[in-house]
């Protein structure tokens, strides 16, 4: 689905006024629009083209032109395919585009420590869309192929992935509030990838060892040690997306600004101005932007053993840039299997099964801070941001900072589950908190605990201090253990709401109390040092 973004961007503000007939003069008013996205130079060079054929334009990338049209350069040998759409205009002013080739590459770059090779293929692939040039983007489109494969290979690693059955669509239209919602979802079947790490020699060549050579024999040296192979597998990886009051025209009229102004070495004053303009209409980027993916019947194969999971995901939820903001993160994991590992019997049911962490922050102004480093920024400046600015920021920061959040996250294992949610704020750098821990299976944990101890005496310490965290905790909701945990910004913390802790000493500033700064050794094994250092 990445390619639908580029497309977007040379379709962009695409107008009927072609659609009435499909001749070279319309191809070429086509290309010109598409210009103003890419570029004068890339039509000039023949990295773009627009030829019409049918019914319609035929839209052709050529990635040889590209590099062909790049400075001499040794780095980067190899074709990365040449892609193309058909786009037909339609009666209502909006374009069918249709592909029925996805590109193969295959090229070759000078890494530090030699050369490193990407492949890529795709078997039986199609894509379709239609293009609104009244919201700037596909308001559906769908893609669809076969299997992919992707191989890449260098002196330290090698890793070969490979997928079937992959899907995805797109929906958008025009929001409420400005800009585009959309949604975007796209699933692969049968995800294989495995990755080699090709061990160093084990040559013992340190500064002593070299030493050592001119003094002995020259050994041979170490062989190299087995690569390492790793290989992961799933029967699903799927992705989600979804935005709302997407700023996608601005975007795209920021991106044309940048493209015909990209052979300026500097920008008068006029552009800086008029350039800071399209930044600020551009906020907030977006109103609400939400993205997951996820592994089913997830599965690791390494040296160590085989390791799973029936289900791994990752979501963020973004604010646009506002005044109050709020970011989020999720990592979810459940059923998760380990192989045998190197711990003792009766540890392995503290093993966690599932794991889930949300955290993120709120009461975040990148508002002011933003349109704040717009309005200061001067790119014919040293420094485009004023140390003035950058020093007033990270004092309001410290004011104001934002606060980290944590939504209802736990562990789980086989007897027993520990939840945790709260809040902190770093008020001039002093830490506040307030959380609550929960903890379902108490018992049986210290039951397993008890155990375990007939054969570990030293188990026995750990009881000790489980047994007193309870006696710290209330019991809720059929035998939980709940412990609401409030850490002051004096340093002072309190258990359900009983004192645990005072507060830090208060330090006076130039007290000798300030800083206790141990003289070095060789002064205080040596009292003529000292008196040297008086003279």
């Amino acid at each position: 689905m990445r390619k639908l973004f580029l497309i977007s961007c040379v379709m962009a503000l695409s107008t009927p006024a072609f659609a009435q007939t499909i001749d070279a003069k319309g191809a070429d008013e086509l290309a010109n629009t598409l210009s103003k996205y890419v570029g004068k130079t890339a039509l000039k060079n023949g990295i773009l083209k627009v030829a019409p054929e049918a019914d319609g334009y035929r839209i052709t990338f050529s990635t040889d032109a590209f590099l062909k049209a790049m400075p001499k350069q040794d780095l980067l040998k190899g074709s990365l395919g040449e892609y193309s759409i058909l786009t037909k205009p339609l009666a209502d002013g909006t374009w069918n585009v249709t592909s029925g080739n996805m590109p193969s590459a295959a090229f070759e770059v000078s890494g530090p420590k030699g050369p490193e090779s990407f492949q890529w293929s795709v078997d039986g692939g199609s894509w379709t869309g239609l293009f609104d040039p009244k919201i700037g983007t596909f308001s559906t489109s769908t893609f669809a192929y076969d299997a992919f494969k992707l191989s890449l290979k260098s002196a330290e690693q090698d890793i070969d992935a490979s997928a079937s059955a992959a899907k995805g669509q797109m929906l958008a239209a025009a929001a409420a509030s400005g800009g585009v919602d959309l949604n975007m979802t796209q699933s692969f079947a049968n995800f294989n990838e495995t990755i080699v790490t090709k061990l160093p020699n084990l040559d013992a060549a340190s500064e002593e060892g070299e030493a050592a050579k001119t003094e002995t024999p020259k050994t041979e040296t170490p062989a190299a040690g087995e690569p390492v192979k790793v290989t992961l597998r799933s029967s699903e990886l799927g992705s989600v997306a979804e935005g709302k009051g997407l700023r996608n025209r601005e975007l795209m009229d920021l991106w044309a600004f940048v493209i015909a102004h990209m052979d300026e070495k500097k920008l008068n004053k006029a552009g800086q101005d008029e350039l800071k303009q399209k930044l600020k209409a551009a906020l907030p980027l977006w109103d609400k932007l939400k993205g997951e993916y996820h592994f089913k019947d997830f599965a690791v194969e390494t040296p160590l053993g085989n390791f799973a999971a029936q289900n791994i995901s990752q979501e963020t939820n973004l604010d646009g840039i506002s005044k109050d903001g709020a970011y989020h993160y999720a990592m979810r994991t459940n059923g998760l299997k380990y192989p045998a590992l190197p711990i003792p019997e009766w540890g392995v049911p503290f093993l966690p099964t599932d794991v889930e962490l949300v955290i993120g922050t709120a009461g975040v102004d990148l508002d002011t801070v933003v349109k704040g480093a717009i309005d200061d920024m001067d790119l014919n400046r040293e420094k485009v941001l004023s140390e003035e600015f950058e020093a007033a920021t990270a004092a309001q920061f410290l004011v104001a900072p934002p606060k980290l959040v944590i939504s209802k996250s736990l562990v789980r294992t086989a007897d027993a589950e520990l939840t945790v949610e709260g809040e902190m704020t770093f008020t001039g750098l002093k830490p506040a908190s307030h959380t609550t821990w929960e903890m379902a299976g108490f018992d049986k944990v210290v039951e397993r605990l008890n155990k375990a101890a007939e054969t570990d005496a030293e188990i026995k310490n750990y009881i000790t201090f489980v047994k007193l965290a309870k006696d710290f905790g209330t019991e809720v909701d059929g035998g939980r253990v709940r412990w609401v945990v409030d850490q002051k910004a004096d340093g002072s913390v309190a258990i359900n709401g009983n004192p645990v802790k005072g507060p830090d000493p208060v330090v006076e500033p130039g007290s000798d109390d300030t800083m206790d700064v141990p003289a070095p050794e060789d002064e205080e094994d040596n009292p003529d040092a000292q008196t040297d250092k008086a003279q």
